[in-house]
């Protein structure tokens, strides 16, 4: 905590507050950052054994259960990142979340999670290595690692533009203090800490939204007046103006990419793994899906707002800059609730501080428990319980640093959370699937599914965007890798489903006619 108070200079979202407002923001993150380190080290002590670090003893009740999952959905690009996205662009750029997303969790609930409870699973990769051999359960979590470093990027950048609008430090300042939090919780506590914390997040969360959105919406001139000056395409949640064939493909990954990616997430499948049952799993994943539809929503409203609210203070998009262009929800809070009271403002941002914080931890526990159960534990598979939790821990750490450079290395919150999850859709979903309902596929025809997907995928993307040029960062933050990226997805899903009916259908008749 002195690291950020020595760190805190006026910035240009607090220079119009008084010392006294100030010191209460200040004050009010640094106790709930304390407290988010109290539960840290207080979760440690419970851990035993690999098991409740992992998935909390499977000992979660449906409240927490459901509680844990809402407040891991809705992160830094659910807030923040929606809000600005539809403050420039418009419902229509955010199909992927939160729409998409909350339609994988009623999906993942009605189809996934009660039957990988049944194989006693602590991954969702666990199935495949169980039905098709580590090196396929290794091969999926080798790709599904990059997934929860790109979210756990994501919310790392999320955390320093908080800092920054909270004390005026520098936003990689923020995101190093923010990342370092988040980890010595994560590291302490495993699945009880990041439970526990979330559980003490979704609460603020809710009463941040229910602070803020009918104060903006206000402001704004309420929503009539908000209505009647939207753009007709703002509301569409169609592809838009149609130009050529891509145009389809990427309308149809917006919704995929998560709808079916986020189904088979291990952040999702460690909260079911971790519930009482496989009643309460599926209740869990089914309820949530349907209370983030509605809390994706209040973000979306705050940002047709904005438009209005901010140019009334002489704030536009240019005035924000690129780099800020993820700071439409702080200034939001600081003009709205900074003249209300600063208590109110204070809740506001640790509201948002939480949001970021319940995604990171849960990104950065599920990527070290594939990393050491799927990838390290199949090369060494007769490690010790204890053996296993250092190693889970270490790899926190190492997940950690690899986030923070990426995070210093991407401007958009929300591009980056989407991009991240394209590999999840294309190179996991279909052989959980398969693993799950189709009894008689076999280890050759699923290593080709993931073969040919993955290779289609990676092909297209690198071809469709290889001409965009620029540095590494600069191909990661342009529209044109993300529009390859996605388009690349759909294109090696589809491959994929195509090369596994014939991969499947052709042994079938090949047993067929050995038999006859």
């Amino acid at each position: 905590m002195d690291l950020l108070l020595a760190a805190a200079k006026p910035g240009p979202l607090t220079t119009g507050l008084s010392d006294n407002s100030l010191m209460i923001l200040w004050v009010g993150i640094a106790v709930y950052f304390a407290v988010m380190l109290g539960i840290g080290i207080w979760s440690g002590k419970q851990i035993k054994n690999m098991k409740d670090f992992l998935v909390a003893g499977r000992r979660l009740p449906l409240w927490m259960a459901t509680g844990t999952l809402i407040a891991t959905w809705f992160g830094a690009g659910s807030s923040m990142g929606v809000c600005a996205t539809v403050y420039s662009e418009g419902i229509g750029s955010v199909l992927a979340d939160p729409f998409g997303a909350s339609i994988s969790l009623v999906l993942a609930g009605v189809f996934i999670v009660g039957m990988l409870r049944k194989f006693k699973c602590l991954t969702v990769t666990d199935i495949i290595a169980s039905r098709f051999g580590g090196a396929a359960g290794m091969y999926a979590s080798i790709w599904m690692i990059p997934v929860y470093i790109g979210w756990l990027a994501a919310q790392f950048l999320g955390m320093g533009t908080i800092l920054h609008v909270i004390t005026g430090m520098a936003v990689w300042k923020g995101t190093l203090i923010g990342s370092a939090i988040i980890l010595f919780y994560t590291f302490a506590g495993g699945m009880w800490a990041v439970t526990i914390t979330d559980i003490v997040q979704v609460g603020l969360i809710v009463i941040g939204l229910l602070i803020i959105m009918p104060n903006a919406v206000s402001q704004a001139g309420g929503f009539e007046a908000i209505a009647a000056q939207l753009k007709p395409g703002d509301l569409s949640m169609g592809p838009g103006e149609i130009k050529c064939a891509n145009d389809v493909t990427y309308y149809i990954g917006s919704w995929i990419i998560m709808g079916l990616g986020c189904m088979v997430g291990q952040d999702l499948i460690q909260r079911s793994l971790s519930s009482r049952s496989a009643k309460v799993a599926i209740s869990s994943s089914i309820i949530s899906g349907f209370m983030y539809a509605a809390l994706g929503f209040v973000p979306i409203t705050i940002g047709f707002a904005a438009r209005f609210v901010l140019a009334k203070h002489g704030i536009t998009a240019e005035t924000m800059g690129d780099n800020l262009g993820n700071q439409v929800m702080p200034r939001m809070a600081m003009i709205i609730l900074g003249n209300i009271h600063p208590v109110l403002m204070t809740l506001f941002l640790a509201a948002l501080v939480s949001a970021i914080m319940s995604s990171a931890d849960s990104s950065l526990l599920a990527g070290s428990s594939l990393l050491v159960r799927n990838v390290i534990g199949a090369l060494r598979p007769k490690q010790s319980s204890r053996a296993l939790l250092v190693e889970t821990r270490a790899a926190t750490v190492i997940l950690a640093l690899i986030a923070v450079y990426f995070a210093f290395n991407a401007n958009s919150i929300y591009a980056l959370m989407v991009n991240c999850w394209a590999s999840q859709l294309v190179v996991v979903f279909l052989p959980v699937v398969i693993a799950i309902y189709v009894k008689k596929a076999s280890r050759s025809s699923v290593w080709a599914t993931m073969i040919v997907s993955t290779a289609v995928w990676v092909v297209y993307t690198f071809i469709a965007s290889c001409g965009s040029g620029g540095s590494f960062s600069e191909i990661l933050n342009s529209s044109r890798f993300e529009r390859s990226l996605t388009c690349g997805a759909v294109y090696g899903f589809a491959a994929g489903v195509v090369t596994f009916l014939f991969a499947y259908l052709g042994e079938r008749l090949t047993a067929k006619i050995e038999r006859s």
